[in-house]
C-alpha cells in the first residue's frame, strides 16, 4: 500500500509540474497555447490598421485569438449588423479580469488568419443588442458557458 501511495504521489507531482510549466510557457508564447489558458501578447502577424468595414465574414468562425492588457486568449466571436463582438461570461472561467480591465484600457487586438487588427473595446449597454447577441450565442455555441451568470458584450471598434 505504501508503494502504491508513493507512485500516486509521484504521478500527481509530475502532473502538477507539467501544468506549472505549461502555465509559465503560455505567458511567454505568441498567443494562447490552449483554449482555456491565456497566452502572451501577439508578436507575429501583419498589422492591419484599416480593419474591414463589415465583419460578417466571421459569422461562421467559432473562435478568434484576442489580446487585451498584454494577455491573449481564444474567444468566441459574434457578428451583428456588420460589427464584430466578443462576450465575457461573468461566471466562467473563474478569475478572469480582462473585461473589467477593458473598461479602463479598451485597447485590444484580434488576430485572424495571421493578421492583427488593433481594436477599441466598447461595452454594449443597449439591451436590444445584448439580447440579439445572447440569442446568436445560443444558436452558434449552445449558450453561455455559465447560463446562470450575466455576459458583458464588447463591440470591436476601430482604434481611437
Amino acid at each position: 500500500m505504501k508503494k502504491f501511495a508513493k507512485i500516486i504521489g509521484i504521478v500527481l507531482g509530475a502532473i502538477a509540474a507539467l501544468m506549472a510549466v505549461l502555465v509559465v510557457a503560455s505567458r511567454f508564447s505568441d498567443g494562447p497555447l490552449v483554449e482555456m489558458l491565456p497566452g502572451g501578447p501577439f508578436t507575429t502577424g501583419e498589422i492591419v490598421t484599416d480593419g474591414p468595414s463589415d465583419w460578417s465574414f466571421l459569422a461562421d468562425r467559432m473562435f478568434v485569438d484576442f489580446e487585451s492588457a498584454g494577455r491573449s486568449r481564444k474567444t468566441w466571436i459574434h457578428t451583428l449588423d456588420g460589427h464584430a463582438y466578443i462576450g465575457a461570461s461573468l461566471g466562467f472561467p473563474p478569475f478572469k479580469t480582462w473585461h473589467e480591465t477593458a473598461l479602463e484600457d479598451p485597447a485590444a487586438v484580434l488576430r485572424i488568419d495571421g493578421k492583427r487588427y488593433p481594436r477599441h473595446l466598447t461595452k454594449i449597454e443597449d439591451e436590444d443588442i445584448r439580447a440579439r447577441l445572447k440569442e446568436q450565442g445560443e444558436r452558434k455555441y449552445g449558450g453561455s458557458p455559465d447560463p446562470t451568470s450575466d455576459t458583458w458584450y464588447f463591440r470591436l471598434d476601430p482604434p481611437r
